[in-house]
């Protein structure tokens, strides 16, 4: 791929513009100097997906943007239905957002580009008709008529201060993209918050943008959700939020969309830890097609989620413990490798780090799970008491929440301990988790398997896994597909620090990926893809490319049933580090917008070494469904196994037991007849049942009408 290189002027204006609305760390690092690594391989339990290009890269767009050009948590493609409604026209096709500039003395706009059904797109173009500085766009698609939803955020009003704006494409008007309507304020800084926080400084950005069902008949439901961008009394930006939801139809007189009066919240506890309890919310949102609105991530010691069952009216707080305490290693002459500041042995432990926040969150199983991937990271006590972390250590993990039984748990993804799925921590010196150091250097200091999950190192750990980590998570729920995508570096850091096994990898990342098949309860080993020609990763589709920032479509697409597709749109750039991010790395010569089809095949080796954890029970729908009074629900046991079958409403609470027993393999079939284990009728609604044995779980949805 060609590559420019032009000198521009008044790059003093640009300095002074660039980087003003990126999100900043809060805790302090204590960089590790490290010269050394233990490399590291597959665990030997798992195997990686085979992945090829389905479509080569192709240029969307030359852009000077080159920092998170689809913003941070949200995914800025998103797919159509099938047909627009009320007047059928086909539609099928994808909106891609992102953040755009025509130059490097240019405003940063938000832009949009569309694919259509048959892989051809439009040429990009604003959204708004306005020539004002705009930033990180949140899309979201009308189920109905195929409309899109983005929200961005900018200043436009003469107070100064960020507001958020939001626009909607009329594509069912016409049967096809460009018919934008005029923007409008959604979230009005600081207006919007003086009644929920009290605060006039506050201004919510960022936005996410999702689309769901709404009770009220006939219409669907837009929510929204902006971080704060303002420091709280310490000069902390701690990031509590404001969410709001609008409801909409389309108004077939006036060819327009009718929209209610928006409805705005904060949250307690994000708020208490903004301006009182000082944490961090490291989070995101998401809606699930049956109206369950769910806000998930971790600060410093605990997991939390605000959970809604009722389209976002009313959310119930969930907290966990996130950290798992761990010994701290010897060197070989006896001493602590983690001391505190007098000189004391540390008290380490292993969780979430806070620089692993650029992910998005999906439900998966039914609607039962919530998952995300973030990063974990050893840190000790003292720092945890006194605001640092230690950036260097930046893990993969996937994340959950089980709803029907109120349980956060994880799995390591890349880097793994002797069982990945055991839901403790990889302790980075001690693999074979024997409790003790697995290696030395050559001058006695312990060595770490080490990770570093970003595209980028240029001396600060904090400089990649905070700014430049990017983290992102699709699926395709009927066939229980999920894969997660993220930049691998640390080949380039082995070569910053001179090992000479890397030397030839200075300035390469490369892509990683993994799947699940099983609604996301087991992963496989990572798939790497990069434009190192002589290695066996390589892929000519990425020559003479420096990928990064890579964002995934919200929808696998079908192709067989061992087969899927998945859209992804990413950044080229012209130079090594992003010089509009905070580091000002690299030079200003932008890069290249660009998207690409992979195919995937969701189907592991059959070996018995070498495959995820293959599934003991076999649960099908239940039927009838809708049901009254009573539905039956098959499965069959393909190995022996205690099982479990229980009944759960949609708080996740559990109302009924059918099986709890030893079973041998076979098929089975059980009945419920609607009564709870007090052998009371239970009320019309959505119910869940969910299938467990030792190492296995699933789950379905199905409704009781009376």
């Amino acid at each position: 791929m060609r590559k420019v290189s032009i000198l521009f002027l008044f790059l003093f204006i640009i300095a002074s513009l660039v980087a003003d609305d990126a999100m900043q760390p809060v805790r302090e690092a204590k960089d590790l100097e490290f010269s050394r690594f233990e490399g590291y391989s597959s665990s030997g339990n798992r195997t990686a997906p085979t992945v090829s290009f389905d479509l080569a890269p192709v240029e969307i767009t030359l852009s000077w943007q080159d920092y998170m050009i689809g913003s941070y948590n949200n995914l800025p493609i998103r797919n159509q239905p099938e047909t627009s409604d009320p007047y059928g026209y086909p539609a099928d096709g994808k909106y891609a957002v992102f953040m755009y500039m025509n130059n490097a003395a240019s405003l940063r706009r938000v832009y949009y580009s569309y694919f259509d059904a048959d892989g051809n797109f439009s040429t990009p173009a604003a959204i708004s008709p306005n020539s004002i500085r705009e930033g990180y766009p949140g899309i979201g698609i009308d189920p109905v008529t195929a409309n899109p939803f983005v929200a961005w955020h900018n200043i436009v009003e003469t107070d100064g201060t960020y507001d958020v704006s939001m626009s909607y494409d009329m594509f069912n008007v016409v049967g096809g993209p460009g018919l934008w309507k005029q923007p409008f304020i959604v979230i009005d800084n600081p207006e919007v918050s003086i009644p929920l926080t009290g605060h006039d400084t506050d201004e919510f950005i960022w936005p996410q943008v999702w689309v769901g069902p709404s009770p009220l008949e006939g219409y669907r439901r837009v929510h929204i959700y902006g971080n704060n961008f303002t420091s709280n009394a310490s000069g902390s930006a701690m990031y509590n939020c404001i969410y709001g939801y609008s409801d909409f139809q389309y108004d077939d007189a006036n060819f327009d969309m009718i929209m209610t009066d928006w409805t705005f919240q904060t949250f307690e506890l994000f708020d208490t830890w903004h301006y009182d309890d000082v944490k961090r919310a490291i989070k995101d949102m998401t809606v699930s097609d049956d109206g369950q609105v769910a806000f998930i991530g971790h600060a410093e010691d605990e997991f939390f989620l605000y959970h809604s069952v009722d389209y976002g009216e009313t959310f119930e707080l969930h907290l966990a413990d996130s950290i798992w305490p761990v010994f701290n290693p010897q060197n070989q002459d006896g001493t602590y490798f983690f001391t505190n500041d007098d000189g004391s042995p540390s008290e380490m432990f292993i969780g979430p780090n806070g620089d692993g926040g650029h992910y998005n969150v999906l439900f998966s199983d039914d609607n039962t799970r919530i998952v995300y991937m973030t990063a974990f990271g050893l840190n000790n006590m003292e720092n945890l008491e006194t605001g640092y972390y230690l950036p260097a250590f930046f893990e993969p993990k996937i994340v959950y929440y089980d709803i029907l039984t109120e349980e956060f748990s994880f799995v390591d993804l890349q880097v793994t301990g002797v069982n990945p799925d055991d839901d403790q921590p990889m302790i980075p010196y001690d693999l074979d988790e024997d409790g003790e150091v697995d290696s030395w250097d050559e001058e006695g200091y312990v060595e770490f398997v080490m990770c570093w999950p970003t595209h980028f190192y240029a001396g600060g750990y904090q400089e990649g896994s905070f700014h430049e980590s990017c983290f992102k998570m699709t699926k395709n729920d009927e066939q229980g597909w999920m894969a997660v995508f993220f930049m691998d570096g640390r080949y380039l850091m082995e070569s910053y620090f001179e090992n000479p096994e890397y030397l030839d990898w200075v300035e390469t990342a490369q892509i990683a990926v993994s799947i699940s098949i099983d609604n996301g309860e087991t992963w496989s080993e990572p798939a790497y893809l990069n434009a190192k020609a002589d290695d066996e990763n390589y892929f000519e589709e990425l020559e003479g490319m420096l990928p990064c920032y890579i964002y995934t479509a919200d929808e696998i697409e079908y192709v067989d049933d061992t087969h899927g597709i998945i859209p992804i749109m990413f950044y080229d750039d012209n130079s090594y580090g992003s010089f509009a991010s905070p580091n000002g790395h690299g030079q200003n010569n932008g890069g290249y917008v660009m998207y690409t089809e992979l195919l995937v095949e969701f189907a592991l080796s059959s070996s018995d070494e070498n495959t995820l954890n293959p599934p003991v029970i076999s649960l099908e729908q239940n039927y009838p469904n809708p049901f009254n009074p009573s539905t039956t629900i098959d499965y069959s046991v393909i190995q022996a196994s205690a099982v479990t079958l229980e009944i759960f409403n949609v708080k996740g609470e559990k109302i009924r037991t059918l099986v709890n027993d030893h079973q041998t393999i076979g098929d089975y079939s059980v009945t419920w007849n609607g009564l709870d284990n007090n052998e009371k009728s239970v009320p019309s609604g959505v119910y869940f049942y969910k299938i467990n044995t030792d190492s296995y779980s699933s789950a379905r949805k199905m409704l009781l009408i009376k």
